[in-house]
C-alpha cells in the first residue's frame, strides 16, 4: 500500500497539542523528516486560547499543508485525538504526542508490517526517554504479538508508537486525563484486535519516563489513571474479576517502585548540586 514512487504511505498522523511550543515544532519536524512520508498530518489544538498558536508553528513545518483543527473548548488529549480521528481520511492512523518525536525510519519500518493481507491490525514499537540517542537501525525489525497479560501489566504500546488500521478501531479514547492512551490500546487488544510490538526504538521523549515536569511528573495521577483504566476494562467486560484483583496489587507495587526511584533521583541530584 505504500507508494514507493512518491515515498508516501496512506497514513494520517494525529497530533494533539495544548501549549506545547517548541515541543510541537520538534514533533512536526520529526514527521517531516520521515523517509516514508504520511499522506496527511492532523494537528488538533485543544483550545489553547491563542489565535497565533499553533498556526505559526504549523506554517513553519517543512511539510505538505497540515490540517489544523481548533477545538472550541478543552477536552483533554483523548478527546483531541478523537477529533483528529474524525477529521482524518487515510486508512491507517498513527498517533504522535506533541512532546514526543519519531526516528526518521519509523514509518518506513512500521508500515512495512501493515499492508499485507495477514498483517496485524495494529502495531507499536519501543520508546526511549530522557532524550536518549537514537539507536542504529539495521534492516527490518522483529515483531511479536502483544498478549493479554502483557498489556494488562504494562503499557507496552505507548501511544506515540501506535499505528492502527482505521477499520479496526472499535473504541475511542476516553475523555479523562492520565492513561487514556493506555486504555485505548488495552481495550483493542482485549477486544481481540491483533497488535504486535516491534523490537526497535523508533520514538522518544526528552523527559524521563516519570518523575519529570508535566503529566509524567504527576505520579499520583498516573497511578489513579492506571487503576481507573483497569476498573473501566472490568466494567466493560473486557477483563474478569479474577484478572482485576491481582492487577490492583500489581499497580500499587509499581507505584511504590516509581516513588522510590524519584526519591533516589532527588537525593542524587541534591548531592550533585552541593558539590
Amino acid at each position: 500500500m505504500a507508494d514507493s514512487a512518491l515515498k508516501t504511505a496512506p497514513v494520517s498522523v494525529i497530533i494533539p497539542t495544548y501549549r506545547d511550543g517548541d515541543a510541537l515544532r520538534r514533533a512536526l519536524h520529526s514527521v517531516a523528516s520521515q523517509t516514508l512520508q504520511p499522506r496527511e498530518v492532523v494537528v488538533v489544538d485543544d483550545a489553547t486560547g491563542d489565535d497565533d498558536y499553533p498556526d505559526n508553528i504549523c506554517a513553519e513545518c517543512p511539510f505538505q499543508p497540515i490540517k489544523l483543527i481548533k477545538l472550541p473548548r478543552n477536552v483533554g488529549p483523548g478527546g483531541a485525538r478523537n477529533a483528529g480521528i474524525s477529521a482524518s481520511s487515510e486508512p491507517f492512523l498513527a498517533f504522535l504526542d506533541a512532546d514526543d518525536e519519531w526516528h526518521p525510519e519509523k514509518l518506513r519500518l512500521q508500515m512495512g508490517l501493515m499492508p499485507a493481507s495477514d498483517a496485524p491490525a495494529g502495531s507499536s514499537h519501543r520508546k526511549s526517554f530522557a532524550g536518549a540517542a537514537w539507536p542504529t537501525i539495521n534492516g527490518w525489525a522483529h515483531a511479536r504479538r502483544i498478549t493479554r497479560w502483557a498489556i494488562l501489566t504494562s503499557n507496552v504500546a505507548s501511544i506515540s508508537t501506535v499505528v492502527i488500521r482505521r477499520d479496526a478501531v472499535q473504541h475511542r479514547f476516553p475523555r479523562t486525563y492520565a492513561c487514556e492512551d493506555y486504555w485505548f490500546v488495552a481495550a483493542h487488544v482485549l477486544s481481540g484486535v491483533a497488535f504486535v510490538r516491534m523490537d526497535q526504538t523508533l520514538a522518544r521523549s526528552d523527559k524521563p519516563a516519570f518523575g519529570a515536569s508535566g503529566l509524567s511528573g504527576r505520579l499520583n495521577a498516573m497511578q489513579l489513571g492506571e487503576m481507573r483504566t483497569h476498573f473501566s476494562l472490568l466494567r466493560n467486560g473486557l477483563i474478569s474479576a479474577w484478572e482485576y484483583a491481582p492487577l490492583v496489587a500489581w499497580t500499587l507495587l509499581k507505584y511504590l517502585r516509581r516513588i522510590s526511584i524519584v526519591n533516589v533521583r532527588s537525593v542524587v541530584t541534591l548531592a550533585t548540586t552541593r558539590k
